[in-house]
C-alpha cells in the first residue's frame, strides 16, 4: 500500500451558513517519493474543501490536510447527518488509495414566508385569495392557518387549514372572504383582515390584506332602468294618440264587411238546405236497404329509448406548489434551472399555472417537463401571468417540473427572482 490516512474527527456538527472543519493525517507508506490527491465524497462535496487538496511526501513522510465544511443556509441542504468520505489518492500506487469516512451534523433552522395574492381585492359578494406559503428553511414545517378580522365584518375562509410545508417548497392555500353585511347602492366600503401561519414550536408570519366591498346593483343599472321609463311613456303617449285610434277604425271596417259576408253566406245556406232535406230522405231509404255494417281498428305502439350515464368524477388529490428562482446575472445564454418533484410513485396532472417577475427582471423564462420545453416567456414581458389548461398538462412519476431561468438584468441586485405557482392533481400510479 503505497498510502496510510487518519481522520482526527469523524463527528462534527455545523450551522447553515457556518463552518466547522477537521484535519485528515496522511502519510506516505511506500519507497518513492509520491504525490496524493485529497477530496470529499458524498453528498457533503458540494460544501467542502479540501485545503491543500495536493500533498507531495518522501517515503515515510507525513502531512495534514484541512477538511473545511460550509453548509449554505439554503432548503437545498437539509438538516441532520451528513455522511461524507476523505479519499487519498496516491499518483504512484492508484489502487492503493484509501477513503476515511466521518459524519457531519446539519443544524435545523427555520424560515417561512407568506404572500397573499391579490392583496388588495374588489367584489360584491365574496373575494378569492391566494396565501403563498414559502418553506426556505431545511426541515419540513407543520403550521396552522388562522384569519384574523380586527372589524369582526368578514367570513374567512382558508383550505386547507393546516399544512405541512416540506423544505424549497411552496404551499398554496385557498382563500375565500365574504362580507357578514351587504349593500345595494353606496360607497365602496374597505375591510382589512390578515392570515396568519403559526408553525409548531415557532413564530407566526403574517399577510395582511384588504377587502374593498362595491355595492350589489351595477352602476349603469339606475341610468339603464331611467332610460327604459322614459321609452315606456313615450310608446304609450304613441299608443294612446295614433296607433289606437287607426286600430278602432280598420276594426270598424272590417266588421261591417264580415256582416255582409255572413249575410250572404246565410241566404246561400238556407237554399243549399232545401235541397239537402230531399236528399237526406233518399238516402235514408238506400241505407236501410243496404244494411251494412263495417268495422276496424289500428293500434300504435310507442318506445322511448332508454339513457346511460356519465361518470364525472375527477380523478386524483388536488395538490399546489410553487417553485422559487434566484439565478444569477449572467451575459450568455446559459440557463439556471430549479425544479419540483411530486412524491414517489405519483404523477402530476398542471391545470392552473401563474408566473409572477415582482421586481420587472429582464431575460428569458422556461417551463420543462424534464428536459422538454413547454412554454417560454420573455422575462420583462410580465409581472404577472396566468395560464389555465382545459387539458392538463400530465407529469410522469418522478419527472421533475423545471423552470429554468437565464437572468440577462436583474430588476433588484445582481440576481433574477421569478416564480411560478402550479395547481392540480396528484394522481397515484398503483390501481387502488
Amino acid at each position: 500500500m503505497g498510502v496510510t490516512a487518519h481522520l482526527n474527527t469523524p463527528h462534527l456538527g455545523v450551522e447553515p451558513g457556518g463552518e466547522t472543519a477537521c484535519e485528515i493525517q496522511v502519510r506516505n507508506a511506500g519507497s518513492v517519493v509520491d504525490q496524493f490527491t485529497v477530496d470529499i465524497v458524498g453528498f457533503a462535496r458540494e460544501w467542502a474543501v479540501i485545503e491543500p487538496p495536493t500533498i507531495n511526501l518522501f517515503p515515510g513522510a507525513e502531512a495534514t490536510a484541512r477538511v473545511v465544511f460550509r453548509p449554505p443556509r439554503s432548503p437545498q441542504v437539509q438538516a441532520g447527518p451528513v455522511p461524507f468520505g476523505v479519499r487519498v489518492l496516491s499518483r504512484e500506487d492508484p489502487r492503493g488509495s484509501v477513503v476515511e469516512e466521518g459524519v457531519v451534523e446539519v443544524a435545523p433552522f427555520s424560515d417561512l414566508k407568506t404572500e397573499l395574492v391579490p392583496s388588495p381585492a374588489r367584489a360584491r359578494r365574496s373575494a378569492k385569495y391566494q396565501l403563498a406559503v414559502d418553506n426556505n428553511g431545511n426541515r419540513p414545517v407543520s403550521a396552522e392557518v388562522v384569519a384574523v378580522d380586527p372589524e369582526n365584518e368578514l367570513k374567512i375562509r382558508v383550505d386547507p387549514p393546516t399544512l405541512v410545508a416540506e423544505p424549497g417548497t411552496t404551499t398554496l392555500v385557498r382563500t375565500r372572504v365574504t362580507p357578514n353585511k351587504r349593500f345595494l347602492k353606496g360607497t365602496p366600503q374597505t375591510h382589512p383582515f390578515q392570515l396568519l401561519v403559526v408553525p409548531d414550536g415557532g413564530e407566526a408570519s403574517t399577510s395582511d390584506g384588504v377587502m374593498t366591498q362595491e355595492q350589489l346593483l351595477p352602476k349603469w343599472l339606475v341610468p339603464a332602468l331611467a332610460a327604459l321609463a322614459a321609452l315606456a311613456v313615450v310608446g304609450l303617449v304613441l299608443w294612446l294618440t295614433l296607433v289606437r285610434p287607426a286600430i278602432k277604425s280598420l276594426a270598424r271596417d272590417q266588421a261591417a264587411q264580415q256582416v255582409k259576408q255572413v249575410s250572404d253566406q246565410a241566404k246561400q245556406a238556407s237554399s243549399a238546405a232545401n235541397e239537402a232535406q230531399s236528399s237526406a230522405a233518399a238516402a235514408q231509404q238506400t241505407a236501410a236497404a243496404a244494411d251494412q255494417k263495417a268495422s276496424g281498428g289500428t293500434t300504435t305502439k310507442k318506445t322511448n329509448p332508454a339513457g346511460g350515464t356519465t361518470d364525472a368524477a375527477t380523478a386524483g388529490t388536488p395538490t399546489s406548489f410553487r417553485i422559487s428562482a434566484k439565478a444569477d446575472q449572467v451575459a450568455d445564454d446559459s440557463f439556471q434551472t430549479f425544479q419540483f418533484v411530486a412524491p414517489k410513485n405519483q404523477s402530476l396532472n398542471i391545470t392552473d399555472l401563474i408566473l409572477q417577475n415582482p421586481r420587472g427582471d429582464a431575460g428569458i423564462l422556461q417551463l420543462r417537463q424534464g428536459d422538454t420545453v413547454l412554454l417560454e416567456e420573455g422575462l420583462a414581458n410580465f409581472r404577472d401571468l396566468d395560464f389555465h389548461y382545459v387539458v392538463p398538462i400530465h407529469v410522469n412519476p418522478n419527472q421533475p417540473v423545471v423552470i429554468a431561468v437565464n437572468c440577462t438584468k436583474a430588476g433588484s441586485g445582481t440576481t433574477c427572482t421569478p416564480s411560478a405557482s402550479f395547481s392540480g392533481r396528484l394522481v397515484s400510479s398503483h390501481p387502488q
